[in-house]
This record gives structure tokens, C-alpha cells and sequence, in this order.
């Protein structure tokens, strides 16, 4: 297995102070990488600002966090949410939103963009296509920027797999003998806490990986053996999960593209382990075991 170093390129700049106060604006603070960045974020003491459209979801914060209210589609409310804000933190896949919020962070005065993007963003691959415009996007508009790739996100199978397991005892999946190093949010998390928090991730892209890449089928033997219970796995071909892709209603250019991740899973591609959890989050990156054990009642 092929080990990558954190360092993936980039420079460093050494006048960045550490100490430096910088106010950060978070967006998709509800979801996965988010809500458990805004908790270290509390834990770190550091101020900051979240953006949400409703605020009823994120009441539980109290008055720990400043809460702006503005919508991604509606670029006339977003200007008060980035009012003072030198770092922003961005996750959403559609470009016009992206488009949207980096003009009037360009407006306002925001210097460093860390952004959620996907390992398969290296070569374009796949829905790395996309994440790849939006990093080429923010690059050209002069921000400073850290692009933060992970890969296959282990929270992902509770989508994937929980109804089959639940009512059949059963994962269906084009996974092939390829193999992945799945990677817990919290990990991601950790990672992009660093990189807005801390000096020297400008110009950095950093791969996310767990600590183990798996086949599908041995995903399902780890998940199996959390839950007490056989599970079966049938390797769906690709073929089949296009057509049934299409029939859910997804756009034929996402299952082209979900279909070329598809089988650059089957051939390995992103078999590799990276060393980023550790050497910049700073933490032992969980493991696919650990992680089910946590999550397996969404699967009972």
C-alpha cells in the first residue's frame, strides 16, 4: 500500500502570525465536516461566525458562535454574514453558489479560502471535475487558498447501505476488488480546524484518507461483524447501478461522472494512505472499525 506524505504541494508563508486574531466564516455548519468543525472550533476558543439559512438549526450553539442568516442562492444576503471575515470556509458542490458567495467574499475583504473538495479532484475525475473548476476559481480570483481532498467519507454508507442492511441484511455495491481508505468526517474536520486556525497551509492541497484501504466487501465483513449479524454483498455491475441511478431521477452528466469514480474504485486508483490526519490535524485518524461501532445503531 502506498503511503502519501501530507506535503502534497503548495509554499509555505512564514509571515503569517499564529497569534493573529481572523475572524472565519463557516458555511454548511449543519453537515457532516461542519457541525463537527464548529465543535472544535468551540473547543480551540476561537471566534467565529456560521452562516445558515435556518436558524432554528442551530439554536444549540447559544451565544458560542456568532449566527448569521443568509442564503447561498441569494448573493444580496450574504453581505452582512461576511462583514469583517478574513477566512471562509466552503462547502457546497454548485458552482453557482460558489460563484455567488466568492464575489462578495471578494467584496468584503476575505484574504484565505479553505475549501471541501474530492481526492478525484487531482485529475478531474469523475465529480472531481467540478471541485477542481471551483478550485481553479478561487485561485484565479487572488485568494489565498488550502484545498482540503478527501476521500471516500465513511458517513456515506449510512446513505448507501442502511435501509438494505436493515430490511435485507444486505449491501448492494459496484465495488469490485478495488480497494478504498475510507475517511471519517471528524478526521476532515480536524484537518480544515488547522488549516484556519494555524499558519503554513496556504497553497497546500491535502489528501484525506483513513488509515486502512478496504474492498467493499471487506467494509461489509468490518460492518457485519459490529452489528452481530451476516451481511450479505452482491458487487452490483456498473452497468446496473447507472440504470438505476438513472431511474432515481439523478441528471445523466452526474451518472457519468459518478460512474467514473465508480471505476476508478474498482481499479485502485485511490488505494493510497496519507499521512494529513496525523501530521497537520494532529490526531491518530479513526479507523473503519472504530467508526462503525460508533454508527452501527443507523444501521439497526
Amino acid at each position: 500500500m502506498k503511503m502519501r506524505s501530507a506535503w502534497t504541494s503548495g509554499w509555505k508563508n512564514s509571515n503569517l502570525n499564529e497569534s493573529k486574531f481572523e475572524m472565519i466564516l463557516i458555511t454548511g455548519a449543519t453537515g457532516s465536516i461542519g457541525k463537527e468543525l464548529v465543535r472544535q472550533l468551540i473547543d480551540k476558543g476561537v471566534k467565529f461566525r456560521v452562516l445558515v439559512r435556518d436558524e432554528k438549526k442551530v439554536t444549540g450553539l447559544g451565544d458560542q458562535v456568532e449566527i448569521a442568516i443568509g442564503d447561498l442562492s441569494k448573493p444580496e444576503t450574504l453581505g452582512t454574514a461576511m462583514h469583517g471575515i478574513d477566512k471562509l470556509f466552503l462547502v457546497t458542490p454548485d458552482m453557482g453558489q460558489v460563484r455567488a458567495l466568492l464575489g462578495v467574499a471578494k467584496q468584503s475583504g476575505v484574504r484565505h479560502v479553505v475549501k471541501i473538495s474530492t481526492i478525484e479532484a487531482d485529475r478531474s475525475l469523475g465529480p472531481g471535475k467540478w471541485h477542481r473548476q471551483q478550485e481553479d476559481l478561487i485561485k484565479s480570483m487572488g485568494f489565498a487558498w488550502t484545498f482540503l481532498r478527501p476521500t471516500m467519507m465513511m458517513i456515506n454508507i449510512i446513505e448507501w447501505w442502511g435501509e438494505t442492511v436493515k430490511s435485507q441484511n444486505a449491501v448492494y455495491f459496484p465495488g469490485g476488488n478495488g480497494k478504498v481508505p475510507p475517511v471519517d468526517p471528524c478526521d476532515v474536520a480536524a484537518v480544515a480546524c488547522a488549516a484556519l486556525t494555524e499558519s503554513d497551509h496556504e497553497g497546500k492541497v491535502y489528501e484525506l484518507t483513513g488509515p486502512q484501504a478496504f474492498t467493499i466487501g471487506e467494509m461489509v465483513e468490518i460492518l457485519a461483524k459490529a452489528l452481530g449479524k451476516p451481511i450479505r454483498y452482491t458487487d452490483v455491475p456498473v452497468f446496473a447501478a447507472a440504470i438505476g441511478m438513472l431511474r432515481f431521477g439523478l441528471p445523466l452528466y452526474v451518472v457519468i461522472g459518478l460512474m467514473q469514480t465508480l471505476g476508478a474504485l474498482r481499479r485502485s486508483e485511490y488505494a493510497y494512505v496519507s499521512d494529513v490526519v496525523e501530521q497537520v490535524g494532529k490526531r491518530k485518524p479513526r479507523t473503519f472499525e472504530a467508526w462503525c461501532q460508533e454508527y452501527k445503531q443507523a444501521f439497526q
